[in-house]
């Protein structure tokens, strides 16, 4: 029974057809189509969107696959894109230059927050440490820094990400008309910074904390002046719940921040947004010098009570590099004036780029503001390869590419400028052979999806020519090919002459092959892009087409096809098959020339007397001359051998008076081999038996073992036209 080859899909959406998504196949193999695929290109990025006069627009940049394809009938879903409201999309071929691409990477932590206006402050304290142990105060430049013995109360700070919105409390001296002032002070501020040292002591160092503040402000810091002496009797930091909402912190290096927020809002109604960003190092502690902040504002122009959508654009001076920001509302919250962050992207521009290899896609899409729930990506795109071919007529290669669902279009452009393989190694000639043999296009038919990087070159010709029942044999270092369909004569005849009994052996199946009582056949229908199956019944009363499978039906899935001609023939030659080739034969035979898998041999039953072989003697006109007796029960056939082995006939033949070593028939004029036991050792042979012994001694080869020593071990399966009755 022929197998089937195994098909590794790489998880591509083209292949897997139920619920089909584009889907990012991260260390996966680009998708390799041939023929015409309902392709869902994979993603090659983040989804990026940004609002745009009150629209959300999202845009994607997808990969149809590796090399050049003919593209059409492009949608969402079943819809049409070019249908869709704000829907749009460009195609790039290989070697397109593509001029912007907007490279998005989502800050995860945001996710819709609302930003409370300061009127919602509560002042609950999140954190607070308190010490009378400072060892050093430094009052300059705008900052404040504070060192101090190390305290446990303090890891908090030493260890928060930085900036962090603080109050802190110190106690100073300065001078004033009236004489020294000291006093404790209460400061807002940024912690911006803080570091652990110590004094060097290899047991039991001292250590201390120091702690760095900027963005000084309050009516105690505007008070004193900046030659105040700060005092080491106390100091205390007290972090309080916050209404600005961050620091959010990006996961890649950016030249770029989009920040997306909207406003629930009552006619007129305005949100004013601080936005502040800085650069950050590997540890997430602010880079000094690189804080930046801008006033953006979500305001409700539309002229009635709405939600309003926004997207700021900001391009840090720092230029490319991690990125932290927060966000703070400036005016007081209401309910009829709502502000949210919505999401975030840290972006890098990439332009002027060029794919070499792949056909691209971008698609844009205006999303609907109010959406019933979370949508799957669902684009999809007919796409047909374009390939190379063959010239009948010259012999050569035609590198024009062209689109095609060739079946040997597809074994030629795999080869060559896929795997870049040498054409010398492949038999041309006899693919396309069969390609043109086919009495419909379609049974020649190949559209599928290559999808996984580990699939091997030999692997992946078989799938291919399996679609079309073609399979593969290397004969020295060439690829050549056979198909499995009628033969009109046989590779080879053998006799007992030139067969051993050493190891022969014959099964037979008395009931269908395994127990099967039918066919269940899957391929894809073109129409809905989903499996359809042929079901067909197999018992005494024949071959049937069902509407349900049968209780212990064979399963084939043909990968590969999309059309019903192919499927339905393939699901009838699966059944005849069941029916029709039920004998298997191993036989050793001598054979000097390499009998080749697929090949069609005629071979006698070495226990069946009724087939009658043996080596030619002489021929004189149409009477042949036999190295065995003959006998003719009835009407008689023979096949004959010439000088070179190749098969003649079949002939009918006829018994001659007076001669049991003889036979006549009107056969062709050839050249035969005649034995003499010196300069020919190989004679012709003939193969005498009535029409159906004769049909019966035809095998498929499905092995063949040179064993070293002119003889083969050849593995048959029974033949029979009869498998091929639908072809």
């Amino acid at each position: 029974m022929k197998k089937t080859p195994s098909v590794a899909t790489g998880e591509s959406p083209n292949n897997d057809l139920a619920g089909q998504t584009n889907v990012a196949r991260l260390y996966k193999g680009r998708p390799n189509i041939y023929g015409q695929v309902r392709s869902y290109p994979d993603l090659i990025q983040e989804s990026l969107f940004e609002y745009i006069n009150n629209k959300k627009y999202v845009t994607e940049f997808l990969e149809v696959g590796y090399g050049r394809y003919d593209i059409s009938s492009v949608r969402y879903s079943e819809s049409s894109l070019s249908a869709m409201a704000g829907a749009s999309y460009d195609i790039y071929q290989p070697g397109a230059v593509i001029g912007t691409i907007n490279e998005g990477y989502t800050f995860d932590d945001v996710d819709g927050q609302e930003l409370d206006g300061p009127n919602k402050a509560t002042g609950v304290i999140i954190q607070q440490a308190t010490t009378s142990n400072v060892v050093q105060g430094i009052y300059s430049g705008g900052q404040i820094s504070i060192k101090i013995l190390k305290n446990n109360s303090f890891d908090y700070f030493y260890d928060s990400i930085k900036p962090i919105d603080v109050t802190f409390v110190i106690n100073v001296t300065y001078a004033t008309a009236t004489g020294n002032v000291t006093k404790n002070i209460t400061v807002n501020a940024t912690l911006i910074n803080a570091t652990l040292t110590n004094d060097g002591a290899v047991v039991n160092p001292v250590q201390w904390y120091t702690f760095y503040f900027n963005n000084l402000s309050g009516p105690d810091i505007n008070e004193t002046p900046a030659n105040a002496t700060i005092n080491s009797t106390y100091f205390q930091i007290t972090q309080y719940e916050s209404v600005a909402v961050g620091p959010f912190f990006s996961a890649v290096e950016s030249s770029y921040l989009w920040i997306h927020m909207s406003g629930n809002q009552a006619k007129g109604k305005k949100g004013p947004v601080q936005l502040t960003w800085w650069k950050v190092d590997d540890d997430n502690n602010i880079v000094p010098g690189t804080m930046q902040s801008a006033q953006v504002n979500v305001d409700n122009n539309t002229g009635s009570y709405d939600y309003v959508y926004y997207t700021f654009k900001i391009k840090p001076a720092a230029g490319k590099a991690r990125y932290a920001f927060t966000v703070r509302r400036l005016n007081n919250a209401a309910d009829d004036n709502t502000v949210y962050i919505l999401a975030a992207h840290a972006i890098n521009v990439r332009t002027n780029v060029v794919y070499p290899d792949d056909t691209l896609v971008k698609l844009t899409v205006m999303e609907t503001e109010n959406a019933s729930g979370i949508k799957d990506r669902k684009y999809n795109l007919l796409a047909q390869r374009l390939v190379i071919s063959y010239n009948r007529s010259t012999g050569a290669v035609d590198y024009t590419l062209r689109a095609s669902r060739s079946f040997a279009d597809a074994v030629l452009h795999e080869w060559v400028m896929v795997a870049k393989q040498d054409i010398k190694r492949l038999d041309l000639p006899t693919l396309y052979a069969i390609a043109d043999s086919l009495s419909d296009n379609q049974l020649g038919y190949f559209d599928y999806t290559f999808s996984d990087s580990k699939q091997s070159l030999g692997e992946r010709i078989q799938v291919i020519c399996n679609a079309a029942r073609v399979d593969i044999n290397w004969i020295g270092d060439v690829l050549t090919f056979w198909r499995d369909e009628r033969v009109s004569v046989p590779a080879a005849v053998f006799g007992r002459s030139n067969m051993f009994w050493d190891g022969f052996k014959m099964g037979y199946s008395m009931s269908l092959p395994n127990g099967y009582d039918g066919i269940t056949l899957d391929y894809v229908d073109p129409r809905t892009n989903k499996k359809a199956y042929i079901y067909l019944s197999v018992n005494t009363s024949g071959i049937a087409r069902i509407t349900s499978p049968t209780e212990n039906a064979m399963t084939i899935s043909l990968a590969g096809s999309r059309n019903q001609v192919q499927a339905i023939n393939r699901a009838y030659l699966e059944a005849n098959r069941l029916v029709h080739s039920r004998l298997s034969m191993t036989v050793k035979v001598f054979e000097t020339t390499h009998v080749i898998r697929g090949a069609v041999v005629q071979c006698p039953d070495m226990y069946d007397n009724e087939q009658q072989t043996g080596y030619l003697k002489g021929r004189d006109g149409n009477a042949f001359f036999t190295s065995e007796r003959l006998e003719f029960p009835g009407d008689m056939w023979v096949v004959i051998t010439d000088s070179l082995g190749n098969f003649h006939g079949r002939y009918r033949a006829y018994q001659v008076s007076g001669n049991d070593k003889s036979f006549t028939a009107d056969a062709d004029t050839f050249d035969l081999n005649i034995y003499d036991g010196r300069t020919v050792q190989t004679p012709s042979r003939y193969f005498l038996a009535s029409s159906d012994e004769l049909n019966s001694t035809l095998w498929r080869v499905e092995s063949s073992k040179p064993n070293g020593d002119d003889t083969q071990t050849l593995s048959l399966v029974e033949y029979s036209d009869a498998i091929y009755l639908n072809d």
